[in-house]
């Protein structure tokens, strides 16, 4: 099942209802009480600095492990919160996490750094652009652990070209688009926490990512491969190329993301469903039950066949 994603904009007050999401929108015209079963939700966004939220439905989203996602003042995802765990075989888990070897992790990284080349190769297949053979090739080259920095050089090549030029500086206090490439990927992040999540691992614990004041390396890490799919959204339409900031009609399309078809292991699920078929399989592979990290990839472009 598909859960939904909330976006609350105007000013109210979220509470918990007989186990229901409760919204009571404050407007010139009075209060309009909207509610949502809990079980229906996935993530919900606070675009507004002046909702509240009570404790009581801040631990009930927890216990469903329901994304909440705070903006700031310029209305960007700023933050967000999660669970810890809610998965039933957490300590199973996270001991196979924590014991993980340096080598598994460098297999991993490999994995993980040649699905996410790969998909951008399809990102410039599908709009007809430069270089897409060459980060295929990269794609094959990359070692374990990606000692010669793959992943950077690819980057290079790719947003030089998927951009249409050598002047776009991926920069996230840059110029449009890369506030909606921000946002996008903000939103993957929180989505990629509540998977992981979900499957009973700590965050906290990247595979690549170390940084002590980082406390969701393994997101940062997972969601490499599921970046792409922003990147097309935005880099294949005028709409996010040329206005200066954000509006709400991006921002949705943006959200919509989450619902999106992408392939993995053969059969087209939506985004963020697929989230949680990766996070199961790096459980998997941290238990050594499986070898290999299920990555999306793009349905076949209907447009352009590539060799």
């Amino acid at each position: 099942m598909l859960k939904r994603t909330l976006f609350f904009q105007s000013p109210g007050f979220l509470k918990l209802e007989n186990k229901q999401l409760c919204f009571n929108v404050k407007s010139c015209n009075g209060d309009c009480k909207k509610t949502v079963p809990l079980e229906d939700i996935g993530m919900i966004i606070l675009e507004n600095l002046q909702i509240t939220i009570t404790a009581a439905l801040m631990q009930a989203l927890a216990n469903e492990n329901i994304i909440a996602v705070f903006c700031d003042e310029k209305h960007m995802p700023a933050s967000f919160f999660s669970a810890f765990s809610i998965n039933s075989t957490a300590q199973k888990v996270v001991q196979a996490q924590l014991e993980t070897t340096e080598a598994v992790k460098n297999r991993l990284w490999k994995q993980t750094v040649s699905a996410k080349i790969r998909n951008q190769a399809q990102v410039l297949f599908n709009n007809n652009r430069p270089h897409a053979e060459r980060l295929l090739r990269f794609a094959d080259n990359v070692k374990n652990g990606d000692p010669e920095n793959m992943e950077g050089v690819a980057a290079r090549f790719y947003f030089s070209a998927v951009s249409g030029t050598e002047k776009f500086s991926r920069d996230p206090e840059g110029s449009a688009p890369n506030p909606a490439l921000n946002y996008g990927y903000a939103i993957l992040r929180a989505a990629m926490a509540r998977a992981l999540t979900g499957s009973g691992l700590l965050c906290i614990a990247g595979i690549h990512h170390h940084n002590q004041y980082n406390p969701f390396c393994l997101a940062d890490d997972i969601m490499e491969p599921y970046r792409p799919f922003v990147d097309e959204e935005v880099f294949s339409s005028e709409f996010y190329l040329n206005e200066p900031e954000l509006n709400q009609e991006m921002k949705r399309k943006l959200l919509q993301l989450l619902a999106a078809d992408v392939m993995i292991k053969g059969m087209k699920r939506p985004l963020m469903n697929a989230m949680s078929y990766t996070s199961a399989s790096l459980v998997r592979c941290l238990c050594k039950e499986q070898s290999v990290i299920d990555y999306p990839e793009f349905p076949p472009c209907q447009t352009n066949t590539r060799h």
